[in-house]
């Protein structure tokens, strides 16, 4: 027999209202240090209650005290109590939050398991669990499935699933060929979805339907003429089509050099801030003493503007002392060009044919990035991508772009993982 047999009609009101209030509390500021105290006087009265042991618990995680959080919802689980199912999911939630993927997958496959009735959302946040757990193609599969179970037992809210599932691909990364038919259908049932509309119209780039991209960024500046994405998207779109429009290019010139590719790159990286720039200020905090003793302080903005090199790269650092690649801990000693040696090496590169016979200067895109100091170098070429070039080797791709490669860095030196889709 439980305690609440003991509790009259009077004392079972008041443990309910104060549960209420416990829980009301949590809906108007889930930090709020009152929450605790209440669940805790609900449960030493009425210990069947145990869905504040849950409100606890998501308290606790408002507060990133994600151990203790993690210990009561472990507890609740062990009583497989009416409580089991809410409990499971609750913790689930907690594990993604604490970017512990592998144990948010294995507790979304136990709802599933548990449950036979389970939503379709279950099975969407499992399959985005999977995705940051390291299996993306299967992740994405889940949330394909997602929809489909939606479809089947939730039609009046198919809408949202598509937007749901859209913006999943998106927030992990999905390439653009997979987010494209997604998005596409989720804007079909839901033409208000602005925001995945500019990101479609970015999308479009990759497949070189500038007139699409155009359309779709005009119905979204007549709604919100202050989107600044979707403004800059614009400005992309007339930097396709003006040109094409005058005769002076086609649309196969914007193919050769990746025009779309990087176009579809730099909304990720707006969206998520994942630029250089933002790749270069956390580095800048885990930068090892090693690498801070031999880079350079940066350029000032208009010297690095009227240089030939990364302009938000020099402005960081101009470049690295000579022979001091391998403080940077790859196998390959490299180091960063300072603005001074780019100039001097396109020059080179000019007037200098039979040497750099390699590079072609008018044929070609290229920003020169770092050296070996033995005639090997690092740049940006087509699409944006980061390759290596070595005389008599074909160019090795080292990097989707320059941020992503610093991505690479912040991580290997402990920083945060910031990417979408990365864990």
């Amino acid at each position: 027999m439980s305690a609440g047999a003991h509790l009259d009609d009077v004392q079972r009101d008041a443990v309910e209202r104060d549960a209420d209030l416990a829980w009301e509390l949590y809906g108007a500021n889930r930090r709020h240090p009152k929450i605790p105290r209440l669940a805790q006087s609900v449960l030493s009265r009425e210990p069947s209650f145990t869905g504040m042991i849950i409100l606890t618990a998501l308290h606790l995680q408002a507060l990133e005290r994600f151990d203790e959080a993690r210990s009561l919802l472990q507890g609740l689980i062990g009583q497989r109590d009416r409580q089991y199912l809410n409990a499971l999911r609750i913790l689930r939630d907690l594990e993604y939050a604490d970017r512990r993927f592998d144990e948010s997958r294995l507790l979304g496959e136990s709802v599933l398991r548990e449950d036979p009735d389970a939503e379709w959302i279950d099975e969407m946040i499992l399959g985005t669990a999977t995705v940051y757990a390291g299996d993306r193609e299967a992740g994405w599969r889940r949330i394909d499935d997602a929809v489909d179970r939606c479809g089947r037992v939730d039609p009046e809210r198919y809408a949202h699933a598509l937007a749901q599932r859209a913006t999943r691909f998106l927030s992990t990364g999905a390439p653009a060929d997979r987010f494209r038919p997604a998005a596409e259908e989720a804007i079909a049932a839901n033409p208000s979805e602005l925001t995945l509309s500019t990101v479609l119209a970015f999308a479009y780039f990759t497949d070189y339907r500038a007139a699409e991209a155009e359309t779709l960024l005009r119905r979204v500046l007549r709604e919100d003429p202050t989107d600044t994405i979707a403004q800059s998207g614009m400005t992309m779109v007339r930097g396709i089509l003006d040109p094409i429009e005058r005769g002076d290019a086609t649309i196969d010139d914007f193919r050769a050099g990746g025009a779309g590719e990087m176009y579809w790159r730099m909304i990720q990286e707006q969206l998520f801030d994942i630029g250089l720039a933002d790749a270069l200020a956390a580095l800048e905090r885990v930068l090892p003493r090693a690498l801070v003793r031999v880079l350079r302080g940066g350029l000032r903005r208009r010297a690095a503007e009227q240089t030939e090199g990364e302009r938000t790269l020099l402005s960081w650092r101009d470049g690295q002392d000579p022979g001091t690649g391998a403080a940077w801990g790859l196998d390959e000693s490299f180091r960063l060009l300072s603005g001074a040696e780019v100039d001097a090496l396109e020059r080179a590169i000019e007037t200098d044919r039979e040497t750099y016979a390699q590079w072609d200067p008018e044929g070609e895109y290229f920003t020169l990035i770092a050296t070996d100091d033995a005639g090997v170098y690092w740049f940006e070429g087509y699409a944006g991508r980061l390759y290596r070039r070595s005389p008599g080797e074909p160019d090795l791709e080292i990097a989707p772009s320059l941020a992503d490669w610093m991505w690479d860095r912040v991580v290997a030196f402990g920083g945060d993982e910031r990417r979408p889709g990365r864990a």
